[in-house]
C-alpha cells in the first residue's frame, strides 16, 4: 500500500508519523531516532499533534509504539523548570510508563 503523508507528519520532533492507504496511522515516540525520553517540549508538542490527528478524517486507526523497545524509557525532569510540587516528579518513576513486547 503506498503512504499518505499530510502536512503536519514531520512537524514533531520526537513524534514519527506514518499512514497507509487503508487510514492506519502510526505514531512512534522516538528521541532522535531511538528509545524516547519524555521532555517538557514533548508535552506540548504532542497536546498539538493529538489534536492534529483527530481532525484528519483520513486517519481511522492510530497505533501508538515506542522506539527502541520501550514506549517511554525515561523522563528528563530537568526539561520542566520549576514546579509547584516538586514531590510530583519524585512520586513517577520511569517503571510506570514500561510495556512488555507482545
Amino acid at each position: 500500500m503506498n503512504a499518505i503523508k499530510a502536512n503536519y507528519f514531520d512537524a514533531y520532533r520526537s513524534l514519527k508519523l506514518t499512514r497507509d492507504a487503508t487510514g492506519v496511522l502510526v505514531a512512534e515516540f522516538h528521541s532522535k531516532g531511538g528509545p524516547f525520553i519524555f521532555a517538557a517540549q514533548d508535552h506540548t508538542d504532542f497536546v498539538d499533534a493529538f489534536y492534529r490527528i483527530a481532525q484528519d478524517r483520513a486517519n481511522k486507526i492510530v497505533i501508538l509504539t515506542g522506539a527502541g523497545g520501550d514506549f517511554i524509557s525515561g523522563v528528563d525532569f530537568s526539561t520542566f523548570g520549576n514546579v509547584a510540587d516538586p514531590g510530583v516528579g519524585a512520586r513517577f518513576t520511569t517503571k510506570a510508563c514500561r510495556f512488555s513486547k507482545t
